[in-house]
């Protein structure tokens, strides 16, 4: 870290005395029919995140480094206008907006690496704008894009959640926060993004195959969150937000300021939330679904002639329950896994028999147990820590630009099962890097970028605790390096203004090396772990763990991990085109070749996960490669914007974890859970629709309805009708909202005051792989949810005071469980705690889903967002669209 600091503060240095004398953009917002000035009008350039706003004359200026950029405008009840301009001098550019009321806006995407206008990308984009993340409630960063056409999320309780694109997720969707790759046990079932949810200003996401700028682990999707955009120049700007949801009592509390002096940009946010376990109508209150969370996150750098560098340091803490279903068999009573310490201060104990004897220890929690906001009470939860630093820069370079990012990130993860002692713990090291040209042809329309990206990974196991506990390792020590070269082409011609075209080719290569690893007096509490130095078949001569302990000669030994030298490569292709159409029509199509590698995780897992469940991975997996058409059509109209998106992609050689039968008949089960093994034999195939339908009258300005709509059919080919489908397809989903604006009255202490009522149904999903129990049917259902909001501004001068957000979900209180949620398969042991004589040999069958966990009942969430540095209601408006 000394050293990134150090190379940061020479380049600034050095770069700072070559600056010439500095560019400007400036000009003048109207009206395009009446030729009106318009006040208050945002001027934005997304690649620089730096925005202005026009003054009382429509005027605006703003000094930027030389080069092409994208600038957005936009301003409520206006038509968002984009604008490709390049600065080699001062210049002037005027733009005249036409009137719409519509949310969904025309508006610029960075996520694909070429900066575009969305209506032009060829693959689907969806944009979740600033405003639609205030005025919804979700616990998680994840769950508050997860009602996206196209988008869901696999969770595991409240605090985990993964995103899912097209029906895929876990190594296929990557996730990037600045730009930055999170690689926080991205492989893994049981572990959520570690994003703090305040830090997210707005989100694009890429509903298709974006292994051409990303690499592999982006063949589903990109879900790249983005940070607030630094303030205007001269300015110091900032807010302070808190939160309150009833269902499960979320505390949450979030500070940010920054500011932009002289081409001098910071930011520094500090978040904290707290949650205790959450209720729905049918179990109460659910327990092991308590979570904490806390952030600082800060950002600084330079805007100069020459280009950019800024310098990110986050570092993220994250304690979170894992509830694993554990009952009790007669009443379905929520229980630990090992009696407690009772009120009383009694301790548990047990007779000859290892049965607990009744009234010396508690068994069951208590209502003080599930709401307190103490994680560390549940019998399993996670410790994660999440400290990362990122280092971009952009230097201009003849017609181009050279972008150089680095970053480095240590992600901690601790699992403790009944105690306080970590029984599995690994920390994983990522090095994320990207080297790219980029270069756009003035009058050609084309535009180039070129480059290499990837990181180095490494993962160190913790020892072993010591007995009584004994250590549980998933996956191995290993290393992990990827590289991978890639060539982008867009033209877009002026003599041709409605034609977009867009292609290229990417070949990536990886190495994975992982230690082996052999364990002595295995499942025991005398385990000890042994390197692999000394090791010879199933016994071994003395060698020392990694306690510097002995393991006598003749000691058996099982073997957790094989040595693994693997080495991966793949190209990846598309090619693309768009097309403008009369009456804001449009059309697009794309095909694209993707290549997936294994993660370690399917390679070479070998343990129980939080979720009860064995994974075994295959150390002979090859990587997936895959072939995805995309097709849309769109209007973006005066009253009406539509877009609906078809994709067919098929996969050869799709890697998932297939439950495993016994050689008796049933579940094959290690320790009383079922196993499941990584396979790769299959192809699959996915294909589905997902569309938004939205209305927005331009002269019914106070309505605008949002629907948005998603189908997905999954195939495993040349399966059994139990085994003939991808596990985790999500249901079919329709959304739809409507949002009741109030006129701002003159001189009235509230502004953009609306009132929204919206639904989700969820039909049934019975397409599924219900070979063992994979997965089991689900049931229909829907959701209603209702919200207002306004903001306070002070009369005389228009500035906000306050923004107060009141939103519910679940509004009718339903019973329900989603397809994708892992907790309707948590019913572990049947009543058996740990302790007792049948521990772990009565594991469940779950036969029906009135045996798992319901999702959340009804939840109210309440915001008020304290806005520092005097923003004006204009200046709310967000620099993105929700779909």
């Amino acid at each position: 870290m000394k050293k990134i600091f150090i190379l940061l503060a020479i380049s600034c240095q050095l770069l700072a005395i070559s600056q010439i004398k500095a560019q400007s953009l400036s000009g003048t917002v109207t009206d395009s029919t009446t030729h009106l000035t318009i006040p208050g009008a945002v001027v934005f350039l997304p690649q620089l995140k730096l925005g202005i706003t026009t003054d009382v004359k429509g005027d605006y200026k703003i000094t930027l480094p030389k080069g092409t950029y994208e600038v957005e405008v936009e301003i409520l009840g206006y038509a968002t206008m984009t604008k490709q301009v390049t600065i080699k001098g001062d210049l002037t550019q005027n733009f005249a907006m036409a009137v719409s009321t519509s949310s969904t806006k025309e508006v610029i995407i960075t996520a694909l690496g070429n900066v575009t206008n969305i209506q032009r990308s060829p693959v689907p984009v969806t944009v979740v704008s600033h405003d639609f993340l205030v005025q919804n409630t979700a616990t998680n960063a994840v769950d508050a894009i997860a009602l996206q056409p196209g988008i869901t999320a696999i969770t595991t309780g409240p605090g985990v959640s993964k995103p899912e694109i097209n029906g895929l997720g876990y190594n296929r969707v990557l996730t990037l926060f600045d730009g930055e790759r999170q690689e926080d046990f991205q492989w893994g079932d049981e572990h959520g993004i570690l994003i703090d949810p305040y830090a997210i200003y707005d989100a694009e996401i890429i509903r298709g195959p974006a292994s051409l700028q990303y690499g592999n682990y982006a063949v589903a999707g990109v879900v790249s969150f983005k940070s607030q955009p630094f303030p205007e120049e001269g300015t110091t700007a900032g807010s302070v937000l808190t939160e309150y949801q009833t269902n499960n009592g979320l505390i949450g509390n979030s500070f940010d300021i920054g500011g932009n002096h002289s081409g001098f940009v910071w930011d520094l946010r500090a978040s904290q939330e707290e949650s205790h376990c959450y209720w729905d109508p049918a179990d109460g209150y659910v327990w092991g679904t308590a979570c904490t969370q806390s952030n600082v996150r800060g950002v600084i750098g330079i805007n100069k002639p020459w280009g950019y560098s800024r310098l990110s340091i986050s570092v993220l803490h994250r304690q979170v329950e894992i509830p694993d279903g554990n009952r009790d068999s007669a009443t379905g009573r929520f229980e630990f896994d090992v009696p407690q310490a009772n009120a009383f201060g009694g301790n548990p104990q047990y007779n000859a028999n290892g049965i607990l004897i009744p009234g010396t220890g508690q068994v069951y929690p208590t209502r003080s147990n599930y709401l307190s906001y103490n994680s560390a009470l549940a019998s399993v939860y996670q410790i994660l820590d999440h400290d990362e630093a990122w280092w971009q820069n952009s230097i201009n370079v003849g017609m181009g630009r050279i972008g150089a990012d680095i970053g480095y990130s240590q992600s901690k993860r601790q699992e403790i099962d009944t105690g306080t002692v970590t029984e599995e713990g690994l920390t994983v090291h990522d090095i994320p890097y990207s080297f790219k040209y980029q270069v756009a042809g003035e009058n050609s329309g084309l535009k180039l970028t070129a480059g290499t990206n990837g990181m180095y990974e490494w993962n160190t196991d913790f020892s072993e605790p010591g007995a009584p506990y004994k250590g549980i390792f998933e996956i191995p020590n290993y290393t992990d390096f990827d590289i991978g070269g890639y060539a982008i082409l867009n033209w877009d011609p002026n003599s041709i203004k409605n034609l977009s075209l867009s292609g290229g080719l990417r070949y990536d290569y990886r190495t994975m090396n992982g230690q082996s690893m052999y364990l002595a007096n295995d499942n025991t509490s005398s385990q000890t772990e042994v390197p692999s130095g000394g090791v010879s078949g199933s016994t071994g001569n003395y060698s020392a763990n990694s306690n510097q302990n002995v393991v006598p000669v003749g000691t058996s030994l099982y073997q957790q991990f094989p040595t693994l030298n693997r080495n991966f490569s793949g190209v990846s292709g598309s090619i693309g085109a768009t097309y403008q159409l009369p009456e804001n029509n449009y059309v697009k199509f794309n095909i694209s070749r993707t290549y997936r590698a294994p993660s370690i995780l399917e390679l070479m897992s070998n343990e129980t996960d939080p979720a009860d469940e064995y994974k075994q991975g295959d150390i002979n997996l090859n990587g997936e490669a895959g072939y995805q058409m995309d097709v849309a059509y769109g209007n973006n109209g005066r009253d009406l914007s539509l877009e609906i998106d078809g994709f067919y992609n098929v996969i050869h050689n799709f890697i998932f974890a297939d439950r495993i039968s016994s050689k008796v008949g049933g579940d094959s089960l290690i320790g009383g859970v079922p196993v499941y093994h990584f396979a790769s034999s299959s192809t699959a195939v996915m294909e589905g629709i997902s569309a938004y339908f939205n209305i927005h009258p331009a002269d019914t300005k106070w309505l605008e309805v949002d629907n948005g709509f998603t189908y997905i059919y999954s195939q495993i080919l040349n399966a059994t009708d139990s085994t003939n489908h991808v596990p985790f397809t999500p249901a079919p989903r329709l959304t739809s909202e409507a949002k009741f604006k109030l006129t701002d009255r003159h001189n009235s202490i509230l502004k953009g005051t609306y009132i929204a009522f919206g639904l989700a149904k969820y039909w049934a999903q019975t397409d599924i792989y219900s070979a063992l129990w994979n997965e089991l049917p689900s049931s229909p259902y829907t959701l209603y949810n209702a919200g207002v909001g306004t903001n306070f501004v002070n009369p005389k001068t228009g500035r906000v005071i306050c923004t107060f957000v009141v939103n519910c979900t679940n509004l009718m209180n339903i019973t329900y469980m989603d397809h994708t949620s892992r907790e309707q398969y948590f019913w572990a042991y049947n009543g058996a705690y740990a302790g007792q004589a049948n521990y772990g040999l009565t594991p469940a069958v779950v036969t029906k889903a009135s045996e798992g966990i319901y999702n959340m009942g009804r939840n109210v969430g309440f915001k008020l967002i304290f806005p520092i540095g005097g923003h004006k209601v204009s200046d709310m408006e967000t620099h993105g669209a929700s779909e």
